[in-house]
């Protein structure tokens, strides 16, 4: 008998049920999809680098699994409470008739257990439809190929998400019996007679928040600008407690405050059904300006993550081709015994053959007593301060001149030249550069153990010293060689470019026979000669793989936290239509036309969308050209793509959750 009342129930409030029921098969997919990653990567050839990248991002996703859960069953629990609010009455009648409250949880248990189960089905089929889509978008992002495309199913992604969301639905369940337990039979029969009170703060006192809202987060604004992110400032924190702080002062005052306005303005607050809109508005930001708050930090974390995900992919794409100038490059580190030999010595261990397939020039590279701290600190910014606390910057790298030829020429490229008492200064790391060029502008000269050297020319050498997923020249001193003679060495370097007909396979047998050494993307040989190398391929690999880990996981905690925000929005805009039902029904009853409320549904759902989401917008301008900086440091990106790409997501998801709840306010109120 319950069982059927459950699916009676289901069935008559199904519109009721359909953000709901979304809402949860749309989690769920998310939640497949992203679990599904390693599976979908079975169908690729990968290297070794490749294949430790996918390990590394399948753990991270595991590990953020666990909070989206935590998200998801807050939002379900939210979206629970929302229904039983809607079916007070309802259930005040089953109690007058006899039922018990213990009858009624299982009742709702029924319908618990048949929507989550129905959406559980429905969202493990739909995320393993969208999970083959997102095979190929990962295929192309690690830019490997497919060896053979199949239909892929993620046997563990399904276990680990009917387990996740069983647990959820037990919590809700759980949830479901608290609630109830607490009503009592008087307030469940006259819920559909009470309805909030239109409460309307000082005008005054708002105002006086409002700015004081304001004020606060120019001053939040100002310490996130100025602390660069510095998550050991205290000021960076003041500036997240401000922002807060802020946000919630701007939702409690701005309603009351707007309606002061427009009451002064007669013409606009008298016309049509102004009057009731505002009043509709208002009312309700009395009791929801936490729920705002939260809503635009939650849309806020999600328009930083996503743009800074899709821009931090771009920057990585695009610098990687300045820092793999050559084929194959190995470092000798001779800080040991074992390891003060020739680098073509120690190549010898790795397996590699130098022959007349390869091109090739050997460089040292030497440290001394020379701050660059001291040289370049008051010249930096906020990119490039870690001059001022890296003890790295408290020596110098020397390249002598005729090294860096060498390696001029392997690239076919000009030769320097430098006299006795000249030097150049080199970097290939972006954030640094701005601030070489300003040491410039007031600079002529160096000053190096009590010598004096010229700039030789008044530009930074941008060469690049060997191949490396990143920045592999921060800061060197271009010197005469003369001046290197008497130096021992830090390091020596090998570049090697492949020529010939068998260049092709020349790069395929090194990139096989690095593989078995790829420790976290990285070759890392055991022994007691302190060698490193990295091949082009690699680098690109380890490139491509980190700046895919770092856009998949924005994505899915973007998509989560927007899927959230825009639900509870949703389901809390239709929860209140109930409270107002009263209100609409005079309307009708004074002749105001069915064009007319649409008209005021609208302009009262747009606002609640829009307002917290607007000042996300504002919020996200300042935190974006916060990190900006931090993102120059992977080289060039593209801001206005990734942004164009967030609003895309932001109309369909966000877009489609205001209309689909504007239309079930319309059919509500109908």
């Amino acid at each position: 008998m319950y069982s059927k009342i459950a699916i009676k129930n289901i069935k008559k409030s199904f519109k009721d049920y359909a953000i709901y029921f979304l809402t949860l098969t749309f989690a769920v997919c998310i939640f497949y999809c992203f679990n599904s990653i390693d599976s979908q990567m079975a169908m690729t050839e990968m290297s070794a680098v490749q294949v430790s990248y996918v390990e590394v991002m399948q753990t991270l996703i595991s590990v953020v699994s666990v909070f989206v859960s935590f998200i998801l069953s807050g939002l379900i629990i939210y979206a629970t409470n929302f229904l039983i609010r809607r079916r007070k009455k309802e259930f005040g009648i089953y109690m007058m008739l006899g039922m018990g409250k213990g009858k009624i949880s299982l009742i709702l248990f029924i319908e618990t257990l048949i929507v989550g189960c129905i959406s559980l089905i429905a969202g493990l089929i739909l995320g393993i439809i969208l999970s083959q889509g997102l095979s190929i978008l990962t295929v192309k992002l690690f830019l490997v190929e497919l060896s053979k495309f199949r239909f892929v199913f993620s046997k563990a992604a399904v276990i680990k998400s009917i387990s996740y969301f069983n647990l959820i639905y037990f919590v809700v369940i759980l949830f479901n019996i608290f609630v109830i337990s607490k009503y009592k039979l008087i307030d469940l029969i006259n819920s559909s007679r009470k309805s909030e009170k239109i409460r309307v703060r000082n005008g005054i006192v708002s105002a006086i928040i409002l700015l004081l809202s304001m004020i606060i987060l120019c001053v939040a604004y100002y310490f996130a600008v100025i602390t660069n992110l510095n998550f050991f400032d205290k000021r960076f924190m003041a500036a997240i407690i401000l922002g807060i702080l802020g946000t919630l002062g701007f939702f409690y005052g701005l309603s009351s405050v707007i309606l002061v306005i427009l009451r002064k303005n007669e013409s606009t607050y008298y016309k049509s059904l102004n009057t009731f809109t505002i009043r509709q508005i208002t009312s309700k930001f009395t009791t929801n300006f936490i729920s705002m708050t939260v809503i635009c930090l939650m849309l806020f974390v999600t328009i930083g993550i996503l743009t800074s995900g899709f821009s931090i992919k771009s920057s990585f794409e695009t610098s990687i081709k300045k820092y793999t100038t050559f084929d194959l490059s190995f470092s000798l580190d001779k800080d040991n015994e074992a390891s003060n030999i020739p680098i073509e010595e120690a190549l010898k261990t790795t397996g590699i053959v130098l022959d007349d397939s390869t091109n090739y020039i050997t460089m040292n590279s030497y440290i001394i007593d020379f701050s660059v701290k001291n040289m370049m600190g008051k010249y930096t910014d906020s990119a490039s301060e870690l001059i001022n606390f890296n003890p790295a910057f408290e020596k110098s790298q020397v390249i002598s001149v005729s090294d860096l030829n060498k390696n001029r020429e392997l690239l076919g490229e000009e030769p320097l030249d430098l006299k006795e008492d000249e030097i150049y200064i080199s970097s290939n790391y972006d954030n640094l550069i701005p601030t070489i060029e300003r040491f410039f502008e007031e600079n002529n000269q160096v000053e190096i153990n009590g010598k004096t050297y010229k700039i030789k020319e008044k530009k930074v050498i941008e060469d690049s010293l060997a191949t490396s997923p990143a920045s592999n020249n921060l800061f060197s001193l271009i010197m005469p060689d003369e001046f290197c003679e008497a130096l021992v060495p830090q390091d020596e370097t090998i570049n090697i470019i492949y020529v010939g007909e068998n260049k092709e396979q020349k790069i395929a047998e090194v990139n096989k026979l690095l593989d078995k050494y790829v420790t976290m993307g990285t070759p890392s040989f055991e022994s007691e000669i302190k060698l490193s190398g990295m091949t082009k391929e690699i680098a690109y690999d380890a490139s491509t793989g980190m700046s895919t880990i770092i856009l998949f996981i924005a994505i899915y905690i973007g998509i989560v936290f927007l899927l959230s925000s825009a639900a509870v929005l949703a389901l809390q805009q239709l929860s209140q239509c109930n409270d107002s039902l009263d209100r609409y029904e005079a309307l009708k009853k004074i002749g105001a036309s069915q064009s007319l409320i649409n008209k005021s549904i609208l302009i009262e759902v747009l606002t609640f969308f829009l307002l917290p989401l607007s000042l996300a917008i504002v919020h996200s301008i300042v935190g974006i050209n916060v990190v900006e900086e931090y993102l120059k440091t992977f080289g060039n990106y593209d801001i206005l793509f990734s942004a164009l790409i967030t609003a895309l997501i932001f109309i369909v998801v966000y877009g489609g959750y205001f209309y689909a709840t504007y239309l079930g306010y319309k059919s509500a109120i109908e």
